[in-house]
């Protein structure tokens, strides 16, 4: 059982390690308003929607609106055992208290809209940054 765990445990934190290496590199390349591809209450609409899955234990429903290359990166498991692990400190889920869009290009010119919800809990805050490519699919999940 124990390794089990330790398997869970060492998933989550490369998934954690992958998905900020994919926000550094957005990021990396600078934001700017969003590309007329986007429409930026969709993208607010659908971050949470991913968070709201998240916070209802709902890991399968949330892996449906990635894209394909972060599905095969991350596990239901690993999502809930680092939802489990940032959300579990901070307790129930209260509100969305902000959220912003920017636009992102990578290296090869290509545009991605990045959603940074700031979501009230119980004992604190917690930020997603999600970025989405131009089929509306996830292609970065980060929290703290």
């Amino acid at each position: 059982m124990k390794t089990k765990v330790k398997s869970m445990v060492r998933k989550g934190i490369s998934m954690a390690l992958i998905m900020a290496a994919s926000m550094l590199m957005l990021i990396g390349c600078g934001g700017t308003k969003i590309s007329d591809d986007f429409d930026e209450e969709k993208v607010k609409a659908t971050a949470q929607e991913a968070i709201d899955h998240l916070v209802a234990g709902e890991y399968e429903e949330c892996l449906a609106l990635m894209g394909e290359e972060m599905q095969d990166a991350i596990s239901a498991e690993a999502l809930a055992t680092n939802m489990e692990t940032t959300a579990g400190q901070k307790g129930a889920f209260q509100e969305y208290k902000s959220s912003t869009v920017v636009g992102q290009k990578d290296k090869d010119g290509s545009e991605y809209a990045v959603a940074v919800i700031v979501a009230g809990f119980e004992k604190g805050n917690i930020t997603f940054t999600v970025s989405f490519d131009k089929d509306m699919k996830m292609t970065g999940f980060w929290m703290k």
